[in-house]
């Protein structure tokens, strides 16, 4: 809760650490990042250094300003960290022009590679391509699932080339936004029919947010409505 947030907060005087020239180099850049919804680990190493070394003066600096909290979360022994909202408020992002949840498209494929993520717990470096995305959807256990979320039918189960290119172009704007999250990184061409990206453990941020789709994924899916532009 807010108040028991603020109670750990001493004085104005933490604000001091903006002298620091380690923090003027590099803070306002950070600060761009984790306003747009970053999510900042060690493969960012000046970010992740500031947020390691000042972590408690820039609590304060997040909420005395914005009403944010600045959270840190562990995940496989990594940390990430990222700003959240207070339950009872939004803070100065109220406005709906600043702030947004993932579509229902983000969601879906938020959820595919959470899936992708855990089969290759034990990989260092998790990288995955669309033509892997698209073998899940095909052959997968889950692929009915899939296929009715991304090209809303459980029935068919072959697509033409232009409705796979569609569906190459969906995801690939979805990676996209997921990297400026801090979610993937290095999204990659291959060829016109393919392209890769590496998966961050950070996404584990999604799996926290949307607990309840994730555990009741065919209630999720069948309430689905994807936008009428993608």
């Amino acid at each position: 809760m807010e108040n028991k947030y603020s109670s750990d907060i001493e004085s104005n005087d933490s604000f001091k650490f903006l002298n620091h020239s380690e923090v003027q180099k590099h803070f306002a850049n950070l600060n761009i990042e984790l306003l747009k919804g970053a999510h900042i680990d060690e493969s960012n190493y000046y970010f992740f250094s500031l947020l390691e070394n000042y972590f408690k003066e820039l609590k304060d600096y997040y909420f005395f300003l914005y009403k944010l909290k600045l959270d840190k979360k562990t995940f496989e022994n990594k940390d990430y960290y990222f700003l959240d909202f207070f339950l009872e408020s939004k803070g100065v992002l109220s406005p709906s022009t600043r702030h947004k949840e993932l579509t229902p498209t983000q969601t879906i494929t938020a959820i595919t590679l959470l899936n992708m993520y855990y089969e290759r717990q034990f990989e260092k470096h998790k990288v995955i391509s669309f033509s892997e995305i698209r073998e899940k959807i095909e052959q997968s256990e889950f692929g009915h699932l899939y296929r009715k979320a991304f090209f809303k039918t459980d029935t068919k189960k072959h697509f033409s080339t232009k409705e796979w290119s569609r569906l190459r172009s969906n995801i690939k704007n979805v990676i996209t936004d997921f990297e400026q999250l801090g979610w993937v990184e290095k999204v990659t061409t291959l060829n016109e029919n393919d392209f890769n990206f590496v998966l961050k453990h950070s996404i584990h941020r999604f799996q926290l947010l949307y607990e309840y789709e994730i555990s009741n994924l065919e209630e999720f899916l069948k309430n689905l409505k994807l936008e009428d532009d993608e």
